[in-house]
């Protein structure tokens, strides 16, 4: 297959049992053979899609290339020249250039949320929703309600995680 995954994210991620930088590119062929062929997927445009839907679902983060997703157009030259008749000068309007790259800054989001309610939210709602949060005392509180709880490892790392990043944005 032609073409690759690439982390458009300027941090490096974690996906597909391996570390991946920030630009860095994995051909498709090297990913099918190990999900392809295990979830048994057809090559092509039907692994392309499963990867888009299920593994790399963050368009914001994963940027995949598939040469047959690019529709090319055939250009065909006349085999007579014509000729060109001169254009009026007219300014044309500059057009300012758009990015819509995802900022690693959080928004400013009021919550209403207690430190119990953090500490007992799902591992998939702590993804969505801590980013957001940008009160380290509530983070704080609610890491140390988590860690008295059994099975909210998972919760405890990301509350630590979350807390060192205000932490650094802030010095």
């Amino acid at each position: 297959m032609e073409g690759y995954v690439r982390n458009a994210s300027p941090m490096w991620r974690h996906a597909m049992k391996r570390s991946i930088g920030p630009g860095e590119e994995i051909p498709l062929d090297e990913i099918y053979e190990q999900y392809g062929i295990k979830h048994d997927i057809d090559e092509g445009e039907s692994f392309v899609n499963w990867l888009r839907q299920v593994k790399l679902r963050d368009s914001d983060v994963w940027e995949i290339k598939y040469r047959g997703d690019q529709s090319t157009t055939a250009v065909v030259e006349d085999p007579q020249p014509k000729e060109v008749e001169p254009k009026k000068a007219e300014p044309k309007p500059k057009k300012a250039k758009v990015r819509d790259k995802k900022s690693n800054q959080s928004p400013f989001v009021k919550s209403k949320a207690s430190a119990e309610d953090m500490s007992t939210m799902s591992v998939r709602q702590a993804r969505d929703i801590l980013p957001k949060f940008t009160d380290q005392k509530l983070l704080k509180y609610a890491l140390n309600m988590a860690s008295q709880l059994a099975n909210k490892d998972t919760l405890c790392r990301m509350l630590r995680k979350r807390i060192t990043e205000l932490e650094l944005t802030r010095r």
